[in-house]
């Protein structure tokens, strides 16, 4: 499995826009798929993932500030399974030696019981709850914070 940073924001946007992902990846206020663009710009890191040559998907990395990224996980449903797990697992000592993250965090809506359990299964931790802080389908939803740190 090898990873990859890419600009090429058109990818990243066929991706995320998939119709097994967009609907898992976006909330009330996002646009319609065929309205979605990548935010175009150096300090976001879109990380492909592949199998040979074969393209897994996409991870996002958006700093929160200098150490910490927020991680979101776009991965094309050829990898859900244990490559997914293994993508997970991988992406994260990657991003740890090719860019500055000291930490990575994530934000799983408490309904999506299946994001929770692969962020675990990555070696995420629990570290708080946003209480009403996602909405989807009308109704509001707790976030679950999960993070790792390098020193792990």
């Amino acid at each position: 499995m090898t990873f990859e940073r890419t600009f090429d924001y058109e990818l990243v946007r066929e991706i995320i826009t998939n119709p097994a992902i967009y609907p898992h990846v976006s909330d009330d206020g996002s646009p319609p798929a065929k309205d979605f663009r990548a935010i175009e710009s150096e300090v976001v890191w879109y990380v492909l993932v592949k199998d040979g040559k074969e393209l897994l998907g996409c991870f996002t990395f958006v700093p929160q500030n200098a150490v910490c990224y927020e991680v979101h996980t776009c991965l094309l449903p050829v990898s859900w399974g244990e490559r997914a797990k293994e993508a997970a697992k991988g992406v994260k000592e990657w991003m740890f030696r090719h860019s500055p993250a000291m930490r990575i965090v994530t934000v799983v809506p408490e309904n999506n019981s299946l994001a929770l359990h692969f962020a675990k299964s990555a070696g995420m931790e629990t570290f708080g709850v946003n209480p009403q802080s996602f909405m989807k389908g009308g109704h509001l939803y707790d976030q679950i914070l999960l993070g790792v740190s390098k020193c792990q």
